[in-house]
């Protein structure tokens, strides 16, 4: 099991130092990390002088892949804006003359979870910007659209009838623990049938829960997908700019569960 981290997290001097902690004390959990200075790249520009620096601090871990955050709107961004923001961080490397700024792939937010043709052609063409070439090192996708109802999940046809097979992760659950507790949504995270490897789900506004329960939560997430994260933040569009108290225990978790 690994972890997918919407690393929204504003880098001043230090705020990274859990994750760099994390992936030090834990080398066998795998981190992925989704970077996000501008509501996607700053389009025209690097990064400021704070992500610039700690953007490279990254690399000093094996365990750690970098994503780009790109939001499609639901497929309602114009594509070219997609493509502009995917060469963006294409190009940070070089305008930079840094390697260390060269990111492994892109985290594609908003993404639709209903099938239609025009949005898999389009969203088909964003995954090909990412995955042709070398611009990128893993070439690594992740569609979120947030939330697969729980039928179309449990269908026998979804993985025909989706966008799961142009993506390398698809974050099938992104809501409330206690949405993830309704006996529907768990059921179905719980019934499919679709390859764990494929999917993620990210769960916040987490009761405070001790590290045995977190345990049990974090395995039965694990029925569902082999990506996970939680958090304990339960304000509105905060869920993701500051590491939680439970982050350090969430990567225990994952690294098999014992206390320490």
């Amino acid at each position: 099991m690994s972890i997918l981290l919407p690393l929204y997290v504003y880098p001043w001097a230090g705020a990274w130092d859990p994750l760099f902690t994390a992936a030090k004390q834990h080398p066998d959990v795998d981190f992925t990390v989704v970077i996000n200075p501008c509501s996607g790249p700053c389009i025209g520009s690097l990064p400021d002088q704070y992500y610039l620096s700690a953007i490279p601090q990254l690399r000093a871990y094996n365990n750690i892949r970098t994503l780009g955050y790109v939001a499609t709107n639901y497929t309602t961004k114009p594509l070219d804006d997609v493509l502009k923001e995917i060469d963006t961080y294409a190009t940070w490397p070089k305008v930079s003359n840094n390697t260390k700024l060269r990111v492994d792939g892109i985290f594609f937010d908003e993404t639709p979870s209903t099938y239609d043709t025009f949005k898999y052609d389009y969203l088909s063409r964003a995954s090909q910007a990412v995955k042709n070439g070398t611009r990128f090192r893993d070439r690594f996708v992740v569609h979120n659209p947030g939330l697969i109802e729980p039928s179309l999940l449990a269908s026998p046809t979804f993985t025909q009838q989706s966008y799961i097979n142009i993506s390398d992760i698809t974050v099938v659950f992104e809501e409330t623990f206690d949405k993830w507790l309704n006996r529907a949504n768990f059921d179905a995270l719980q019934a499919h049938s679709v390859r764990r490897s494929k999917l993620a789900v990210i769960l916040h506004s987490l009761p405070d829960l001790s590290k045995r329960v977190l345990d049990f939560v974090v395995e039965q997430v694990q029925e569902a997908a082999d990506w996970v994260f939680l958090t304990d933040v339960r304000v509105k569009d905060e869920y993701y700019h500051s590491f939680s108290g439970i982050f350090e225990d969430l990567v225990k978790s994952v690294d098999g569960g014992a206390e320490e």
